[in-house]
């Protein structure tokens, strides 16, 4: 995970969850980590959106959770990103009603990320390696085989059975042509205590010529499902004091990534 993914996946997880996160478990936040649609650079390509994550959960004694957050997103042709995400969760820590607001700066031309407080009107300032915009990073070599093909008995069990794959099409999706495909992953029974199999799915659909990601859906047994759609979409090019820390705001630097 890039150093704009994390940072994305950290305003919204705060925003998303607050009281409901352990009872979501690992496998949601993971999908949610993927589900920020800010990534590799985009030029050519401006637009502005909300971007909708709703989380539906069904407890063990019938209790049905269900959290709505919007994200404002904005870019411009150079690429240049803004978040605007507002936190919830964090009531007790405030004195007011309001839920506090965070935005996230991605600036690919300077080379630098800004996450902006307007309630203190500071600013942190990262530094990040223009390379990883553009040119994702190897994925890591597959671990080496036993010896003489024998096994360790002490080895972790296999892998489950690898992912499948499908194509659904095209669809419009808010006034774009989108492509869709659907992955199923399948947990064999007993191998997490389970008596039957559990099968996990995650639905995307894509725009090409805006090169985001417009609808998901993730279903998990295990942890609820989770929807993200990017709706509200205007393709005029944002007004550029979107992209600068406002003169008034104290900026911080923190260490390099």
């Amino acid at each position: 995970m890039t150093s704009i993914q994390r940072l994305g996946l950290s305003c919204l997880l705060a925003g998303l969850f607050g009281a409901v996160a352990a009872a979501a478990g690992a496998q949601t936040l993971d999908f949610l980590s993927k589900e920020t649609p800010i990534g590799p650079l985009v030029i050519g390509a401006p637009y502005s959106a909300d971007g909708i994550t709703t989380l539906k959960l069904k407890l063990f004694d019938g209790t049905r959770i269900e959290r709505k957050v919007t994200a404002r997103f904005y870019r411009d042709s150079a690429g240049r990103i803004r978040r605007e995400q507002t936190i919830m969760g964090l009531g007790s820590l405030t004195p007011s009603d309001e839920s506090p607001m965070v935005v996230t700066i991605v600036d690919p031309v300077a080379g630098v990320i800004y996450t902006l407080n307007p309630g203190s009107r500071t600013a942190h300032r990262i530094a990040i390696d223009k390379r990883a915009l553009v040119e994702p990073p190897p994925p890591p070599p597959p671990p080496p085989a036993p010896a003489g093909g024998v096994t360790d008995p002490g080895a972790p069990p296999p892998p489950p059975p690898a992912p499948t794959e499908e194509a659904l099409g095209t669809r419009q999706i808010d006034g774009l042509t989108a492509t869709g495909r659907r992955t199923t992953r399948t947990i064999p029974a007993g191998r997490i205590g389970n008596d039957r199999p559990i099968v996990i799915t995650d639905e995307r659909w894509e725009s090409p010529d805006l090169k985001v990601l417009l609808f998901s859906r993730h279903h998990d047994p295990r942890t609820g499902d989770v929807e993200y759609r990017l709706t509200n979409i205007t393709r005029a090019e944002p007004a550029p004091g979107l992209f600068a820390v406002p003169p008034e705001y104290t900026i911080a630097d923190a260490p390099p990534q």
